[in-house]
């Protein structure tokens, strides 16, 4: 009878490890998706009239906007990340903004998306107009092992350029990915590294190779 519960112990121990925290019931987490432009080379050369850009808010079109991620187990109980300092939307836009302002942007907020179909270049307020889409921004961990996770974070967004004095547009898309497999004893933290991980190489790529928009905004 003893060897028989000692079984029975040791059988859903081994359950509980499998499902590593399935069995207890989905759970929230927040995560600090954030940006410092520290890196941000000068992108617009200093001059008499500085370049007034109106920055947009950028739309997010996700299919889930409440949260930038999830950790899926084998039972398919499911946790959720969300971010710890507003909507993925307000973390984008405002990354954004502190990247062009450290590029030498003058910005001005304007609070309302940006639709290149319908936009009349007179109501900018500025020399150029930036907005756009956010289509993918998310982390998902799903597991490969026994006690160990594969995380995939995924970032994509469409950047909308208008240049009042020439009345046309310069669309972009920005895309990236970050990976990491078999990670043993798995914490929020680590989904939280991947997911800034993909954020920050996209923010770092919204103003490179850009030689035609520099060339419009500040020609020689």
């Amino acid at each position: 009878m003893r060897t028989n519960k000692r079984n029975l112990f040791f059988g859903l121990l081994l359950a509980c490890v499998w499902f590593a925290g399935g069995c207890s019931g989905s759970r929230t987490y927040l995560l600090n998706l954030s940006y410092t432009p520290a890196k941000v080379p000068v992108f617009v050369s200093p001059s008499a009239k500085p370049v007034t850009l109106a920055v947009y808010q950028f739309q997010d079109r996700r299919p889930d906007r409440l949260y930038l991620g999830r950790r899926v187990y084998p039972d398919n109980m499911v946790d959720y990340y969300k971010p710890d300092s507003g909507t993925v939307e307000q973390i984008v836009t405002r990354s954004i903004i502190e990247n062009l302002e450290k590029a030498g942007f003058k910005t001005k907020t304007v609070n309302r998306y940006l639709d290149p179909q319908k936009e009349d270049f007179k109501d900018i307020p500025g020399d150029a107009a930036i907005g756009g889409f956010i289509d993918t921004l998310w982390v998902e961990v799903k597991k490969s092992g026994i006690t160990t996770w594969d995380t995939d974070a995924k970032l994509k967004l469409q950047i909308n350029w208008g240049l009042v004095k020439d009345r046309t547009w310069i669309n972009k898309m920005i895309e990236g990915g970050a990976q990491e497999t078999n990670r043993p004893l798995y914490r929020p933290k680590y989904a939280e590294a991947k997911v800034n991980e993909v954020f920050r190489d996209g923010m770092e790529k919204l103003l490179k190779d850009d030689t035609i928009l520099r060339e419009k905004l500040q020609p020689k």
